[in-house]
């Protein structure tokens, strides 16, 4: 960090930085790290602490920010959701642009010059984020081509964005833990706001330090907070497994109902119980274990001759976790 330290030459922009943070210590001094070497630095930084030990920001990184007159502004408040960590740095930012990234979201050195260009080029509202989602051993691997996928996604951590849009479409919800930001973006759709696709992609490497239970933990804690957010569709996915129910319990029933298991009727079929949810098994299969995997960007190499099997299965997991956060969801409060 010296080296950039002592490069007074640092191009610095009217952009307000906010980062939310808590308990990541680690990542975000990672992040601040990476920030010393970007094409343009923003002139103000707010992170949000909401750790249950207030955060020491290194003394090298202090001094940086003196020597490039960039404003740094650490806020502690334990406890905080991400909503309302990121609306104190909305209402505290004091430029016109806003930035925002996240501890667990790595940009590349061009991500915030990228994005002024794209903004200034095309005169839009600003720029979304775009992460890609690392996976570097085996089980995280399978993970992503149940979830997210291997092509970037847009993301709110990542996105530059003029101030004043927020005074149009609202701030974010601050009483869940998660969903808040998909919020936000369902609500800037419906209100028009024009935001660009960008050319830098931020990594996200999570992925690569969770496992299977960590990752059903999260599914269910993001689903029950953000199961009742506008945005999520909870119909839709309570009519599929609703459906599946009745199809199986038709099946279970249709000798008795339909034949009257009579083995002569010619409406008799053998075996239909396990017929019918082979039938649903193998159906789920393609469907979440290779054409959904396809479609997000998983290559067919790896998702034959045997991984769609494991994709399937663990995708079952985490579809029956949604399942049970979504009716949880119905009984809680967001505290």
């Amino acid at each position: 960090m010296s080296e950039a330290m002592n490069n007074l030459k640092i191009p610095i922009s009217d952009v307000s930085l906010i980062i939310p943070s808590q308990n990541a210590e680690k990542n975000l001094f990672q992040l601040l790290r990476h920030l010393v070497n970007w094409e343009i630095i923003p002139s103000e930084i707010i992170i949000i602490d909401s750790s249950q030990i207030k955060l020491n920001i290194p003394n090298e990184f202090k001094l940086f920010t003196e020597k490039n007159n960039i404003r740094l502004l650490v806020v502690h408040e334990r406890s905080l959701y991400p909503g309302k960590a990121r609306n104190i740095g909305i209402n505290k930012a004091t430029n016109p642009i806003l930035a925002f990234l996240d501890t667990s979201t790595h940009p590349t050195k061009k991500w915030l010059s990228s994005a002024l260009h794209i903004h200034q080029a095309k005169g839009l509202q600003g720029v979304w984020g775009n992460t890609y989602y690392k996976a570097d051993t085996y089980i995280a691997s399978l993970i992503r081509a149940c979830t997210y996928g291997s092509k970037p996604l847009q993301t709110f951590p990542g996105s530059v964005v003029e101030k004043n849009i927020f005074n149009r479409c609202g701030l974010f919800i601050e009483s869940t833990r998660a969903g808040e930001d998909g919020d936000w973006m369902s609500r800037a759709s419906l209100h028009k706001i024009k935001l660009s696709n960008p050319e830098e992609v931020l990594n996200y490497g999570e992925l690569n330090s969770i496992s299977l239970g960590g990752v059903l933990k999260k599914w269910f804690r993001n689903y029950s907070f953000s199961g009742n957010l506008p945005h999520r569709k909870i119909q839709k996915d309570l009519y599929y497994y609703l459906i599946s129910f009745v199809t199986v319990l038709i099946a279970y029933n249709w000798n008795k109902v339909i034949a009257a298991w009579d083995t002569e009727s010619i409406y008799f079929i053998p075996n239909v119980t396990k017929i019918s949810l082979l039938v649903i098994i193998a159906i789920y299969a393609a469907i979440r274990g290779i054409l959904l995997p396809k479609k997000k960007g998983i290559d067919f190499k790896f998702i034959f001759p045997m991984n769609f099997i494991f994709i399937s299965a663990i995708s079952f997991l985490i579809d029956i976790t949604k399942a049970l956060a979504f009716g949880y969801s119905r009984f809680r409060k967001n505290d």
